[in-house]
């Protein structure tokens, strides 16, 4: 019975597609064979995804590669689109931003054929986690009216061992509902217990066998969430879970024998201190750093169906520019100093001018620049010097030494394509 509704339900999705185009045929409005092939290619999530701000998109105008690029949104909702400027698309499906660039691109080419998809989802919040007994688990973006059903198609659907109930954990109030996979597919008015909001957990149930494994899930800010089979022979504890989520593991440095930890990349974004263990209806808060610090309290045997949720950490995007040993965009908690970027980016450079540097600003659009002696900073620790970062700040250090780009000046015109992600 399952596996025909899952039939079922492929055919009218076919079947939909066929129409589709036929009602494209019929209006005498038709674009080239590689322009449905990206539309195929593209997960059909996107046909209902509303474009947010921080998304990649990849947009692809056949015939001129000078307007194929890949953008990325952003905060005001708009993309830097080469001669057509400041392009609105935030709050629009893939579809809508096509046609918009290909109105504007009209002044440029003579029959303009673009397509649009989404390269990569920038936005926390804007997706669902499918877990369990599905083809694919993983995170999935959801459109604000997208259910349970949309959400098990992104995932592959049910595998031959789901059960016919299906969990889900509501991220904004943390109860829990239960839901019949017949009864999700086969209604046609959206019900509140197929209705999905971001950051819900959509678990799809085993079948009861007494022999099978135990398993439990890692979710949220961790490198590789996702559902890990419990061994029969030995218990499983908390510090087992993050090792199975890569978060234990080591990265090589720049210096040969050097290995920097992935949980120092993860603390810029994730809330150590605030995780939580979810078990049936019963929430444990865990502290991750307390465990890392030797709190063995933190380190609980996990059950079968327990799911760790790691949440993100607040964050300000920063940048450091000029003299310093690693530029570029860093991700820094809130009310960081300027020293702390510099911790951030390893220092400054031998060739650092210090007292010459500055802090770029975005005030009522338009950038500022603010001095900072970093020579004071590093070898008086003046406070004055040491202001607290906001949004989008880029920490400015110029070089001793002469070259094509050593003034506060020659770097302000870069300032937008900072903010649009360098």
């Amino acid at each position: 019975m399952r596996h025909s509704l899952w039939v079922l339900l492929a055919i009218i999705a076919l079947t939909s597609q066929a129409l589709a185009g036929s009602t494209a045929d019929a209006t005498g409005t038709s674009e080239p064979a590689a322009t449905e092939s990206v539309r195929t290619a593209a997960p059909a999530v996107s046909q209902v995804y509303r474009i947010s701000s921080g998304d990649i998109l990849s947009i692809t105008t056949w015939g001129d590669d000078h307007f194929t690029l890949d953008c990325q949104v952003n905060g005001q909702g708009s993309i830097s689109f080469l001669e057509l400027g400041d392009v609105p698309v935030a709050g629009m499906t893939c579809s809508e931003a096509k046609d918009r660039l290909e109105q504007g691109l009209r002044a440029y080419l003579k029959r303009p054929h673009v397509a649009v998809a989404v390269k990569q989802y920038g936005v926390p919040g804007t997706s669902v986690y499918v877990l369990g007994e599905v083809g694919k688990p993983g995170v999935y973006p959801i459109a604000s009216t997208g259910g349970v059903m949309e959400a098990l198609a992104a995932a592959g659907g049910p595998t031959l061992n789901a059960s016919g109930q299906i969990t889900v954990l509501k991220a904004r109030t943390g109860e829990f509902r239960t839901i019949g996979l017949i009864k999700a597919a086969s209604t046609t008015k959206l019900s509140p217990e197929a209705g999905l909001e971001p950051g819900d957990v959509v678990m799809v149930d085993r079948k009861k066998e007494a022999d099978e494994p135990g398993r439990y899930s890692v979710i949220g800010e961790v490198p590789t969430p996702g559902m890990f089979d419990m061994p029969v022979t030995a218990p499983v504890y908390v510090l087992d879970a993050m090792q199975k989520a890569g978060m234990l593991t080591t990265n090589p440095g720049e210096t040969p024998g050097m290995h920097t930890s992935v949980l120092d990349e993860l603390s810029r974004t994730a809330d150590f201190e605030h995780c939580l263990l979810t078990r049936g209806k019963v929430v444990i808060p865990l502290n991750l750093t307390a465990l890392l610090r030797g709190d063995a309290s933190q380190n609980l045997v996990l059950q079968s169906g327990d799911v760790i949720t790691v949440p993100r950490r607040a964050v300000i995007t920063v940048y450091a520019m000029g003299e310093v040993k690693t530029p570029g965009r860093q991700m820094l908690p809130p009310n960081s100093t300027v020293l702390d970027l510099l911790n951030s980016v390893n220092g400054v450079m031998p060739s650092a001018k210090l007292e010459d540097a500055a802090l770029v600003r975005i005030v009522n659009g338009k950038p500022v620049s603010v001095p900072v002696d970093l020579d004071r900073l590093l070898k008086k620790a003046d406070p004055k010097n040491n202001p607290q970062l906001q949004e989008a700040d880029v920490l400015f250090v110029p070089s001793r030494v002469a070259r094509d780009r050593n003034s506060l000046l020659d770097w302000v015109p870069y300032v937008p394509y900072w903010l649009h992600g360098w």
